[in-house]
């Protein structure tokens, strides 16, 4: 049967694209076919379906590989049978939208003890819940990809060739931390979003992945030598296209690796390697995958060796296979404003127990941003331990269920910022959030410079656009310090203020419900009729348009749109608060007005330019004249 395997355009199997390339005796894929009209029609279900049931969006782009050994070389794919032969068996969709056969028998959940096991052992020490599965396949080494099963259930899939592992590590001479570092930067585009971004890999986020894995092996025990051994001896030196060439990905690895030592100890050197760093809390759920409702398959029992030089994990930190499947994550009890913390006992004799101390990497503009790892930074130690692992267990269990990442920062140092730019900044560097629909947010207490800071993603500002309750909240606790409350009696205010933003995000959808303008147009029409003729009185909450979340695909007019012109209608006191009027134009010519936030384009990869064109997420707004006016939540280049 012929097999028409995804590319690994995202993922850890283009850490090795130009060796594919190379085997071909070619610097080029051979071939790269947009989406047709047969491919949108078995796509667009799959991703709609995925972005309802993750509460993200999938639209992105990737190089199309060489296709199966059974395709003659440059010969054009049969779109129209491929369509129907799709049809009855698993549906897989590329990030360019392109409808790929997927041989069912070559790709199955995987049963085989070490895949699992290795992604489970470094899920443990990522900090955040999983959201794929891991499956054994056909693929030429390891790919990132989406299918969609007879069930009707998209899934979020790394899948993998067991032969292309072990040939791994036969080119490197070591068994463990290669394959290691492979899954691992597979791993960082899922948890990092990049599945989620349109226009296909680039550079820069080749290069967050590569942090990403540098990052979690040092926690893992592997020495910067085994870190980067994958790419010093498979990736050649020279750039390409969409991937940086050897020198520019060692960097990366490297300076993941440094911060996660630093993050933890105060000498690193190249040659240095530590106990394994503790592995999260084994009360958190080891793998979770909110979109499938499939119950969770026992363990295997057998879990492979550790890798080579690392030391043996004991306790908690025991490597567990993954199992196949997970079950749904429910959404957890948001703590009220009424609800209050006790603290640990202080008053009768006994002591609060030692605050944890943690160390926040230098912010700059120049870095590469990179996941991070806890949903708690606490560099003054003014948390209580019972309060901190109550809210850490709590965000980390919102972000399983929603997608929603809330991160709280108790900062020794603002480096010499403002505290909202501090959040910021911390948000981009540590990737705070799911990019597309904007949906992170960070609250800041500097207690040594008396400040408090708050950064909102794009997609959350809409819930605080007059409340300002979570900065109140944060200058409470320095009110109450100031006013002879112990530091960590009174951390629970801190908390307070990451709840209040957490049960907030709960009322959005997180998803975008409309994939096309064209889609949003017509529905916005339809609610217009239904209310012009309706004998009720309007209910905001009911209706399918307000709020929602579209993408749109246009070019950028212009970044300063002329605020006479009476056909865009520019909204003066929306620009003021939400920020600037950008001028878009559509395919077909229509003109829209997006409102910009500054933060949009300081968390996006690539810079906003007229003339480009790029794939636009929005969020609808009240206002109805001119123009279609629109928020813009993110975007990313499509040319």
């Amino acid at each position: 049967m012929k097999t028409a395997l995804v590319p690994a355009g995202l993922a850890a199997g283009s850490l090795f694209a130009f060796q594919a390339f190379a085997a071909s005796g070619t610097h080029e894929p051979s071939q790269s076919f947009g989406p047709t009209a047969s491919d949108r029609a078995i796509c667009n279900p799959i991703f709609s379906r995925l972005e309802k049931a993750e509460s993200g969006t999938l639209m992105a782009q990737a190089d199309t590989q060489k296709q199966s050994s059974e395709k003659k070389k440059g010969e054009k794919p049969d779109e129209e049978k491929l369509a129907t032969q799709l049809s009855d068996m698993l549906q897989a969709c590329s990030y360019d939208g392109k409808a790929l056969k997927i041989d069912a028998a070559a790709l199955k959940t995987s049963a085989e003890a070490e895949g699992m096991a290795a992604v489970s052992r470094i899920m443990r020490f990522t900090g955040l819940p999983q959201n794929f599965t891991i499956m054994e396949s056909d693929v030429p080494n390891a790919a990132a990809i989406i299918v969609m099963g007879k069930d009707g259930i998209p899934k979020r899939v790394i899948a993998y060739n067991r032969t292309f592992m072990q040939q791994v590590a036969q080119a490197t001479g070591e068994a463990g931390w290669p394959g290691t570092s492979i899954l691992a930067h597979e791993i960082g585009h899922h948890l990092s979003g990049h599945t989620l971004l349109p226009g296909g890999s680039q550079p820069p986020i080749e290069l967050e992945a590569d942090k990403f894995s540098g990052f979690v092996l040092f926690k893992m025990g592997a020495s910067l030598a085994e870190a980067e051994k994958a790419i010093a001896t498979l990736i050649p030196e020279a750039d390409g296209p969409t991937h940086p060439g050897r020198k520019k990905r060692l960097a990366a690895i490297k300076a993941g690796w440094a911060q996660s030592c630093e993050q933890q100890q105060k000498n690193c050197g190249d040659d240095q390697v530590i106990a394994a760093a503790e592995a999260r809390s084994p009360s958190l759920p080891p793998q979770v995958e909110p979109q499938s409702t499939a119950p969770v398959r026992a363990p295997v029992a057998t879990a492979p060796s550790a890798p080579a030089s690392s030391v043996p994990m004991t306790g908690s930190s025991a490597p567990v296979a993954a199992s196949s499947e997970a079950a749904a994550v429910p959404m957890p009890k948001i703590p009220g404003p009424l609800d209050i913390d006790m603290p640990s006992p202080g008053g009768s004799g006994q002591e609060i127990g030692p605050a944890v101390i943690d160390r926040i990497p230098k912010l700059t503009a120049d870095a590469t941003p990179s996941k991070f790892d806890r949903f708690v930074y606490d560099e003054v130690g003014v948390f209580d331990p019972d309060v901190r692992e109550k809210l850490q267990t709590i965000a980390f269990q919102l972000a399983a269920a929603a997608n929603v990442e809330v991160v709280t920062v108790v900062a020794k140092d603002l480096q010499g910022r403002d505290p909202d730019q501090y959040a910021l900044d911390f948000m981009r560097q540590m990737r705070v959030g799911k990019l597309d629909v904007g949906n992170g947010a960070v609250l800041v207490v500097a207690p040594e410079a008396k400040r408090v800071g708050v950064a909102l993603g794009p997609g959350l500002r809409i819930l605080f656009e007059n409340d300002d309750s979570p900065r109140k909240r944060l200058a409470d606790y320095l009110k109450l310090v100031a006013g002879g409350g112990q530091p960590q009696k009174v951390s629970s205010t801190i908390a307070g203020a990451a709840y209040r933003v957490m049960r907030q995000a709960q009322a959005l959808e997180w998803y975008v419900r409309y994939p096309s303008f064209e889609t949003y147009q017509v529905a916005d029409r339809k609610v217009f009729e239904e209310r012009r003729k309706a004998t009720t009185p309007y209910d905001p909450a009911k209706d399918p348009v307000a709020n929602k979340l579209l993408r749109l695909d246009a070019v950028i007019v212009s970044r300063a749109p002329d605020v006479r012109d009476r056909k865009l209608m520019i909204n003066e006191p929306r620009s003021r608060y939400v920020g600037p009027a950008m001028q878009v134009r559509t395919p077909d010519g229509r003109d829209i007005v997006l409102y910009v936030n500054r933060a949009v384009p300081e968390l996006m990869p690539v810079p906003l330019e007229e003339g480009k064109r790029y794939a636009f997420v929005a969020r609808d707004t009240i206002l109805k004249t001119g123009a279609p006016q629109l928020d813009l939540i993110s975007y990313d280049r499509l040319d």
